[in-house]
């Protein structure tokens, strides 16, 4: 099969790639966006036996992963709401949040951009290392420095740049 046969193939599946997405994910923009990477990912890469069977399995670890990141951020944004309902003093969530993004907001460029891409879109240390050049211990004691500096400064209820 040449590229354009495997193409169309795709695309006359892609209601079937979007119907198993949204089954696993239940949101219509997430399940649109991992049917996309699917067939991206599909797509591009040099030798595939059954792109069909291939898509399929890369739409399943998309929305899996999909729910890691999920997962993940509400684990963050629980973590907050706990810590916030402990003491009745304490700001409302959204400050809270604000205040952790602000925090994030005044970090160097690159320690920021590895806080989002951890924090945010769940890439693992391996991951930042192979994209960074850096060792994945590197990247996992900057990560545990900077989450523990920004954890004191909400404790102290300083909005200053870490």
């Amino acid at each position: 099969m040449n590229k354009a046969e495997i193409r169309q193939q795709l695309v006359d599946h892609y209601l079937d790639f979007y119907a198993l997405a949204y089954s696993m994910l239940n949101d219509d923009s997430d399940a649109r966006d991992a049917v996309q990477e699917a067939l991206t990912r599909t797509m591009t890469k040099r030798h595939v036996d059954n792109a069909l069977s291939y898509c399929y399995q890369s739409v399943r670890h998309t929305a899996i992963n999909i729910m890691r990141h999920r997962q993940r951020f509400v684990q963050f944004d629980g973590q907050i709401l706990d810590e916030a309902a402990k003491d009745e003093y304490n700001e409302s969530y959204a400050d809270m949040l604000e205040r952790v993004m602000q925090l994030r907001d005044g970090l160097p460029k690159a320690m920021r951009a590895l806080v989002r891409l951890h924090d945010e879109e769940g890439l693992t240390y391996a991951e930042l290392a192979k994209l960074t050049g850096m060792s994945r211990m590197t990247i996992r004691r900057r990560l545990n420095e900077i989450h523990a500096e920004m954890r004191e400064k909400l404790e102290r209820n300083e909005n200053t740049i870490i």
